[in-house]
């Protein structure tokens, strides 16, 4: 990492980290992950894990790849696994799930909307959180539960809907992207960012470029959120 993450007094200080292709897409048309990263980038990545308290990820990444979210040995010798976080509204993860494996403490969040529906996953807690009016996790809400629970850096690795959500919010302070030197296409092939998208010039969220260099046969970009 070329910068320090910090403490944030009310949340914690979050980083978004994808990679993608030059064209601006993270996965194939029919939303399967690929691998994207370089060697490098992949240890920079495992790196950036070993260091923050959590890493947050949809209930679409959870589905689609079923990402086991820990820290390999062969980029980081000695390990300490971050608390995963799946933000699942509806209470749709898996039984069989990579994240309810026990290797690693893994919270469900969930709406608070199904506390009456007694739900369960095993090797892992489930926090209610308030939905917002879109029916999703509200977000301010869940950054103040996650602070109190002593998460003071947190890392988010997707899907494209909730890296779209929590830069919107503005509840984001860095950006790492990585582009791979490859074109995947498709009109309707996730990208970076999801959601509904900047209604109005006044909606587009600014960034500001802090770093770029090659790294494998790809491009690191550093910003600003």
């Amino acid at each position: 990492m070329s910068r320090i993450l910090k403490e944030y007094e009310k949340r914690p200080y979050t980083v978004i980290n994808c990679a993608m292709s030059v064209d601006g897409k993270i996965a194939l048309p029919s939303g399967k992950q690929i691998k994207l990263s370089s060697l490098e980038d992949f240890k920079r990545v495992h790196e950036l894990r070993n260091y923050c308290d959590g890493v947050l990820v949809g209930i679409n990444t959870i589905l689609t790849d079923d990402p086991k979210l820990m820290v390999k040995s062969e980029f980081v010798p000695s390990q300490k696994h971050p608390i995963r976080i799946v933000l699942d509204t509806n209470g749709r993860t898996p039984k069989d799930a990579a994240v309810l494996d026990g290797k690693a403490p893994t919270i469900i969040v969930i709406s608070d909307k199904l506390q009456s529906k007694d739900l369960s996953f095993k090797n892992s807690e489930i926090i209610y959180c308030p939905s917002d009016s879109n029916e999703q996790i509200e977000l301010n809400e869940l950054m103040l539960i996650l602070k109190k629970r002593g998460i003071e850096n947190l890392l988010i690795e997707g899907g494209q809907t909730v890296i779209y959500n929590f830069l919107k919010k503005r509840l984001v302070d860095e950006l790492y992207v990585y582009i791979s030197n490859c074109i995947i296409g498709g009109t309707k092939t996730p990208t970076l960012a999801g959601g509904e998208g900047a209604m109005s010039i006044d909606d587009i969220i600014k960034l500001e470029l802090l770093s770029y260099e090659r790294m494998g046969d790809g491009v690191l970009l550093q910003y600003k959120a």
